[in-house]
């Protein structure tokens, strides 16, 4: 199975991994930022926690005096470290108890907040800390309770939750994701199997093989009724083919028996004169028919059969084929091999057709007593003429049905002749150009 770049295939799959990917960044963000709300969650009740405890611990001493007697491991965790820190005030904000390195100035925005109050800030050099302000009722009165907490503990979770978690989208994540491409790929190997079938019975279908039908059992119902469509346009392309074979056939039999009539008569005429001119119509009529013969034989011949042919060999059999009507019109012909067996793989009638009608074309075009040469070189022919310099603007045109130069415009001709060389060319897998020279014109058929 290909999977191109531009195959339906490669879309499917490429689609199917790229959302997947998507919804993997997702939902790997949606958890991250699931579990950083829940540690904030964590963080905040360990102040309240902290709050709750430092508050039970408030007391009036045995001579009625107000006190926090904290348990000594509390005062060791606050004490001498200000990474901990916490405060009691009363309702004035006059601060009452207090750890040893409490940043009071870090709260006096949060004085005149009440009930729960969680705050954070940085200090100047870069520390982050959270804090809370719980207010703690105690015999009437209230007493608000700082704790402050530095979050680097937090953040160094925070960044290990970070590292670990992308961490593990490339180390888990990207396998998971190719082993899904591969699996939807031997998925769609199946489901797909019969339309790459179809694609690959659709590439049978040549034009002389019409009679080609795509498989229409084992096929998906959606796909059934373009297959379906598809034999039966081939059904009707066929039987226009065969008609149009049979009209070919027929309209060469039944033209030339007419003509040959016609040819007879012409010849029990006694005036000399009118007998050359006729001739000559006669002869132009037998030619155009034949050229359009020729160029619908070219059309139905896409696939003709090929093997490998000479070009030398195809030269010097069209130079001697059109060779007399050369010296019947005082025109010297002459063919030039540059190279030896020069091969290519085509059809020998199409390529012979091809040299003739451009040698015709010479003939027609080229002045009197001017020479034509038949030039074999490598891969390629080259009929060059003495003529004058067809135009650049018309380089393509002419090669069109019906289509002449406008120096061939009072020149006898169908304008046929080209148009057989270009589909001739085409069936060969060639081309045909025009280099203009000073003199003249190069016709060169290339098949490199």
């Amino acid at each position: 199975m290909k999977l191109g770049a531009h195959s339906f295939q490669f879309r499917v799959v490429f689609h199917v991994f790229a959302t997947s990917l998507v919804m993997l960044l997702l939902f790997g963000s949606l958890i991250f930022f699931q579990i950083s709300n829940f540690t904030r969650v964590l963080e905040r009740e360990d102040l309240l926690e902290q709050a709750r405890k430092i508050a039970a611990f408030i007391e009036y001493d045995w001579l009625g005096r107000f006190e926090v007697d904290l348990p000594r491991r509390y005062e060791t965790y606050y004490t001498g470290n200000p990474h901990h820190q916490f405060a009691v005030f009363d309702r004035q904000g006059q601060m009452l108890f207090s750890s040893s390195y409490f940043m009071k100035e870090k709260i006096q925005n949060t004085l005149d907040k009440g009930g729960k109050h969680y705050f954070s800030f940085q200090t100047q050099d870069g520390k982050h800390y959270a804090g809370l302000k719980y207010d703690y009722l105690f015999n009437g009165k209230i007493y608000p309770i700082y704790v402050i907490e530095y979050e680097e503990e937090f953040s160094e979770f925070i960044n290990s939750l970070e590292d670990t978690f992308l961490h593990n989208i490339v180390l888990f994540g990207v396998p998971l994701l190719l082993i899904q491409g591969a699996l939807i790929i031997l998925l769609f190997k199946g489901a797909l199997k019969p339309i790459l079938q179809a694609a690959k019975d659709a590439r049978q279908i040549k034009y002389d093989n019409l009679s080609y039908r795509l498989n229409e059992n084992d096929v998906h119902s959606e796909l059934l009724p373009l297959i379906q469509s598809v034999n039966n346009g081939l059904s009707r392309l066929e039987k226009s083919a065969e008609a149009q074979k049979f009209f070919i056939a027929n309209a060469a039999h039944e033209l030339r028996t007419p003509l040959s009539i016609l040819k007879a008569r012409i010849a029990s005429i006694k005036d000399e004169s009118k007998v050359v001119l006729l001739n000559r119509d006669l002869q132009n009529i037998n030619r155009l028919i034949s050229q359009m013969l020729d160029i619908s034989r070219l059309d139905l011949a896409e696939t003709a059969p090929k093997s490998e042919v000479s070009l030398n060999t195809v030269a010097q059999e069209a130079c001697t084929d059109i060779g007399p009507l050369f010296i019947e019109n005082g025109k010297e012909l002459s063919l030039e091999q540059r190279i030896d067996n020069q091969i290519v793989f085509g059809n020998e009638d199409t390529l012979f057709r091809a040299v003739l009608n451009l040698l015709e074309n010479a003939l027609k075009h080229t002045p009197e007593k001017s020479p034509v040469r038949v030039i074999v070189d490598k891969k390629r022919i080259i009929v060059r003429d003495y003529g004058d310099p067809i135009p650049d603007e018309y380089k393509i045109k002419i090669f069109e049905r019906f289509e002449k130069a406008p120096q061939s415009s009072k020149t006898a001709g169908s304008g046929l002749g080209l148009a057989i060389v270009m589909k001739a060319a085409e069936i060969n897998n060639g081309t045909i150009s025009i280099i203009t020279r000073d003199n003249g014109n190069d016709f060169v058929l290339d098949f490199g």
